[in-house]
């Protein structure tokens, strides 16, 4: 499956992916120190273990110690050419890689014992659809942990955080505010245990350099959030300096969910994405390679 999103997302990230193995925005942050900890819980360990929109593989390899098999997937080759690279200095070496866009897992039914995901989920087309799909795949009793930066409750400063952000970025799709990301994970039948929020700290020009603006792009975002109105300001702590540089940040939320022990709550079709007959030879095949030394 291949949208247009998809591959905006493909070409922006294709472009930027050995920027990113450097950034320390997604390198580390609260939200990986939340994420880690909200796996640990209760002593978890997993056989299985697959983290999607991986970039360069920072959550895969931080939840390494916590699982059997890792799987860090994303819809960017490039991107997992970044993880093949890093995975051994960052003492993952047995994560492997796999081209998979969010919203078709090329997963069975119940086969995936955690899924995470982190700073990504802005990007994907369908949340609804791909939330879905994680409750499929996960195990019955499976956990899945998801961070993102999130819009503000206040529907004003998320337009404002929205037109800049897309504006930045043409793969960008939409931050869902807390609220909304409690309530779509329920809906898909997971039973939410914790949140935490948090802010990732963000500074202008690096920010701005690190999607690959060109200079104009760059100066027209320098302005919108010098001159940002005052709701703005507050919401996001922005601070410009003499020297143009610009702080500011995003507020992050992750939230953990498990699957219930008795399947989960949503039914199946016997004709789902997940199904053998549409594609039990791709999961045979892919997996071999997946679990490959």
């Amino acid at each position: 499956m291949s949208t247009e999103s998809q591959r905006s997302s493909q070409e922006q990230f294709g472009r930027m992916a050995a920027a990113y193995t450097t950034s320390r925005t997604h390198s580390g942050n609260d939200s990986l120190v939340d994420l880690k900890e909200f796996v640990a819980r209760d002593g978890g360990h997993f056989n299985v273990a697959v983290d999607i929109g991986t970039g360069p593989g920072f959550t895969a390899f931080a939840i390494a110690g916590s699982a059997d098999h890792v799987i860090a997937t994303d819809v960017t080759p490039e991107m997992l050419d970044q993880v093949r690279l890093l995975r051994a200095d960052r003492g993952a070496p047995g994560t492997q890689m796999a081209l998979v866009a969010a919203e078709a897992l090329p997963f069975a039914n119940g086969s995936v014992d955690l899924v995470t995901c982190r700073t990504a989920a802005h990007h994907f087309v369908d949340i609804p659809g791909w939330l879905r799909e994680v409750e499929r795949v996960l195990s019955p009793g499976g956990v899945f942990v998801v961070g993102d930066t999130c819009a503000p409750e206040d529907t004003t400063a998320d337009a404002w955080m929205h037109e800049i952000e897309l504006f930045r970025d043409p793969s960008h799709v939409r931050n869902l505010p807390p609220s909304q990301w409690r309530k779509s994970v329920e809906a898909v039948g997971l039973r939410v245990t914790d949140e935490a929020m948090s802010f990732v700290h963000l500074a202008y020009p690096d920010w701005a350099e690190r999607a690959g603006m060109t200079p104009e792009g760059m100066e027209k975002v320098r302005v919108d959030i010098a001159d940002a109105p005052a709701y703005a300001k507050r919401a996001f702590g922005i601070e410009p300096h003499e020297d143009g540089t610009i702080n500011f940040h995003w507020d992050v939320v992750v939230v953990r969910a498990v699957k219930n022990r008795l399947g989960g709550g949503l039914a199946h079709s016997a004709l789902g994405p997940g199904d053998s007959r549409t594609r039990g030879h791709f999961e045979t095949v892919h997996r071999q390679r997946l679990f490959e030394s």
